[in-house]
């Protein structure tokens, strides 16, 4: 899947963005002359999930269309992240409740029921892009490189296919408008920082009616700096990052006391992107919403692990950098 996100395929998500972005522009803006409340962590999901099952499958939720924002929905998936640590800790629970039947979920865990409402949804999406007739339907969509590949038939049955289309959707919205969303929060809550954002796009971009395009985004070095700054301080992914060396020790060698460490093979290791993140040894002040930070030290960057490291690291790296 990774071709389906590289930087030049992510250029094709444009016209799909703005799409989205105006929809919720035009909402907001309506929200705004009526007085009332949005409650725009779930507001930004329905952006962001209309975006990616758009970009990924070819059909839109149009969660933006209802006039709840799909809240039911989204609740019930913030309810089935809870269980996360519990999934890391004890996997078992994890394969109970995947197995758990309708029934079952609306009887033990009633906050799951939505979520539970839309598994078959996910299996058909997945059959009518199998068995379409039109041959650039699957090429349009993120299960080309799956359903083309060599893996064993079983790896490509529909449940299986369903399973990884929802972990796809999972990460592209709930990852990003929870940065949208702590965005929104660090320029109200730091107005200096602000303006200053104001009056950068301002310049670049004269027309307030328009969409930037990714092209006038890239060139905005204050807009940017804030962007790191935010994925600093609320990392879209707070547990740890588990590393293994199968058939190599690591030698690790504490800096402050020169001690070295010998870690078998097979060993796992972790590393917690928040701690990481508020190292004041790489980060002055790192609980301080500062992004003029990164203009002044760009090499900031190589403490930076919101989207982890090396092969392992987060295919939607180029949908927000």
């Amino acid at each position: 899947m990774n071709g389906f996100f590289s930087s030049a395929s992510i250029r094709r998500l444009e016209p799909i963005m703005k799409e989205s972005m105006a929809k919720l522009l035009s909402r907001m803006e309506a929200a705004g002359e009526s007085g009332k409340t949005l409650r725009m962590h779930y507001v930004l999901k329905a952006c962001t999930s209309d975006i990616i099952t758009k970009y990924a499958f070819g059909e839109s939720f149009h969660f933006l269309d209802q006039e709840d924002y799909a809240a039911p929905y989204m609740e019930s998936t913030d309810v089935y992240h809870l269980f996360n640590h519990a999934f890391c800790h004890f996997p078992w629970i994890g394969t109970l409740i995947a197995s758990a039947p309708l029934w079952a979920i609306k009887i033990f865990i009633p906050g799951l029921t939505e979520m539970w409402n839309k598994q078959e949804m996910w299996i058909q999406q997945v059959r009518d892009i199998r068995n379409s007739p039109n041959p650039d339907r699957v090429k349009s969509t993120i299960f080309e490189g799956v359903l083309n590949s060599k893996l064993p038939e079983i790896e490509k049955s529909d449940p299986r296919m369903a399973h990884e289309a929802q972990l796809v959707v999972f990460a592209g919205q709930g990852t990003t408008a929870y940065t949208v969303s702590a965005a929104l929060y660090e320029l109200l809550a730091n107005p200096q920082e602000l303006e200053k954002t104001k009056a950068e796009l301002s310049k670049a971009i004269p027309d307030p009616s328009l969409i930037p395009s990714f092209a006038q985004l890239e060139t905005l070095p204050y807009f940017s700096a804030v962007m790191q700054e935010v994925l600093r301080i609320h990392p879209g992914l707070v547990s740890r990052l588990p590393r293994v060396s199968p058939e190599s020790a690591i030698v690790y060698t504490n800096k402050r006391n020169g001690k070295s460490y010998n870690i078998p093979p097979g060993t796992p290791t972790n590393m917690t992107v928040p701690v990481a993140h508020s190292n004041p040894e790489v980060f002055d002040s790192p609980y301080d919403f500062r992004p003029q930070r990164w203009i002044d030290n760009p090499r900031l960057d190589r403490g930076f692990i919101g989207f982890a490291r090396g092969t392992r690291n987060c295919i939607g790296y180029d949908l927000i950098c």
